[in-house]
């Protein structure tokens, strides 16, 4: 009697364990694949490019899995296999960001296009452990569905069990554990889970397995929990020269280096050098970034008084504008909450509102898009310098969005737009899609350098001023041959990653 219950207590655990697994496994994977986008963002970007490569492979993965976890799952002991490899994908993945910077800094050093290097790096971080993770399910599919009486009706639990797993592994990886943690917490809470799957899926012998599995599993729980917030208040209490933080749109860096010679702290976000600022006091309202100073131009067309930007990132120009423009307000608008306050925690925001107070300018997390088409306010000029790395927000690239930006500016405002791109080649298609496209709204887009110096054919940063006013032309103005082939940016029809990921090609 006594040994007919303690197999009906194991069949049971064993039971509920098997589901618990499929549905944990699934979202680890899902959690897996968010944030494999973050360990790669600051070296290739956070283009559709790079999600293209990590979703493919990570696809390729539980393809590959599924396949030899057919296999193990007709072998003698299918479960012992399991478990040793779950071991060393945990392994892995806890070793992955201690080597992520050594190895993908090479993979960007072999000077290849972003589609490349993005698979690369994929392969070399996420195949291996995504196909271990794809090995169990149908192993335990095997064993449940060949012990069932009812097929179908377990085929169709399990099933809806991996979409569940995955649905909450999207949701808890998108909208907590990455706004709420660092990439490499979030990295060792992935290795302590897989262990814990790797304990639950080792065959029960007794029934005291049952105690002593729970108590192991209560066991790396904690030390997962312990392990997390120790790495968590390191990161946030972090007084290197380099910091790391993750927000909900991407990983910031924060690196205090030399510009020109000058003790210069950096902001980096996908990759890209977007913002800098003078560390000594005396600097730490003055432009870092020559191309920023082309901004000025706005005030030989009109006298402009007020002023929208979209993109803060480490508020290098509003400081600027504030502190040297007496009586002129700003509104800049930052999607990311977090870069607000890394500018005035990192980059002296606090100390400008405290020097010149909080009337003049002012702080809208928002997505510029939407703010320039929900809000009434009228501006002299608006100034775009949103960017994810490299590659401009396509959003505010399209026609219908040049249109909205357009309703917001008074008669005879200025709107200016910082491109990267090169006048001529494959090099200049996104420069040249983006003035094609102002040409549909605006009277007059001219481009101007912001380098003294440069050739027609280097990927750099151009100056693209729009504005129905006649009265003033700037001097520097370039030619940019605009011609059928060029396309005009529609909602419908926005290609900006690959017109701006052109220069690979070349």
């Amino acid at each position: 009697m006594k040994k007919e219950k303690e197999r009906g207590i194991k069949a049971k655990f064993n039971r509920n364990a098997d589901y618990t697994l499929i549905f944990v496994l699934d979202a680890v994977g899902m959690i897996l694949e968010l944030v494999a986008a973050r360990l790669m963002s600051p070296y290739f970007g956070n283009s559709n490019f790079v999600w293209t490569a990590i979703i493919g492979i990570i696809l390729l993965a539980g393809s590959l899995g599924n396949l030899i976890g057919g296999r193990i799952a007709s072998s003698k002991y299918p479960r012992y296999i399991a478990y040793i490899l779950l071991l060393f994908a945990s392994v892995y993945i806890a070793v992955t960001p201690l080597v992520d910077t050594v190895i993908l800094n090479s993979v960007k050093e072999l000077n290849t296009s972003t589609q490349f290097a993005s698979v690369i790096g994929s392969i070399i971080f996420f195949l291996i452990p995504s196909t271990i993770l794809g090995i169990i399910t149908p192993i335990i599919m095997k064993e449940k569905i060949g012990d069932s009486e009812d097929k179908g009706k377990e085929s169709g639990k399990i099933t809806a069990t991996i979409a569940l797993g995955s649905l909450v592994g999207t949701f808890v990886g998108g909208f907590w554990l990455i706004p709420a943690m660092g990439t490499r917490m979030i990295f060792v809470i992935i290795a302590m889970i897989i262990l814990t799957i790797a304990a639950l899926l080792k065959p029960l012998k007794t029934i005291y397995d049952i105690k002593i599995r729970s108590a192991t599993v209560i066991v790396k729980i904690l030390v997962a929990i312990i392990v997390t917030v120790a790495c968590f208040k390191v990161g946030l209490t972090n007084n290197n020269e380099v910091i790391s933080i993750d927000t909900e749109y991407g990983r910031i860096l924060v690196e205090d280096g030399f510009y020109n010679g000058q003790p210069v702290r950096f902001y980096k976000q996908s990759g890209a050098y977007s913002s800098a600022t003078y560390t000594d006091d005396e600097f730490k309202y003055d432009l870092v970034f020559e191309y920023v100073a082309s901004y000025d131009e706005m005030f030989k067309f009109l006298d402009v008084n007020d002023v929208a930007m979209i993109g803060g990132a480490a508020y290098q120009y509003p400081k600027y504008f504030i502190s040297h423009f007496p009586n002129k307000t700003m509104d800049v608008v930052e999607i990311d909450p977090k870069s607000t306050e890394i500018a005035k925690q990192y980059f002296y925001l606090d100390d400008l509102l405290a020097d010149y107070g909080t009337d003049r300018l002012g702080l809208y997390n928002d997505d510029g898009r939407l703010f320039m088409a929900n809000g009434d306010k009228k501006y002299d000029a608006i100034l775009n310098d949103a960017f994810s790395g490299e590659v401009p927000v396509a959003g505010l690239s399209t026609v219908e969005a040049v249109k909205t930006i357009k309703s917001r500016l008074n008669k005879d405002g200025v709107y200016m737009s910082n491109i990267i791109g090169a006048l001529e080649g494959r090099k200049g298609a996104f420069l040249r899609a983006e003035v094609k496209t102002m040409q549909q709204v605006f009277k007059n887009v001219y481009v101007v350098p912001v380098y003294r110096h440069f050739e027609t054919d280097q990927f750099i940063n151009w100056m693209v001023i729009a504005t129905d006013n006649d009265k003033y032309v700037p001097k520097k103005v370039v030619n940019v041959k605009i011609n059928d082939e060029d396309i005009i940016l529609t909602d419908d029809y926005n290609p900006v990653d690959s017109l701006v990921r052109t220069e690979y090609f070349d």
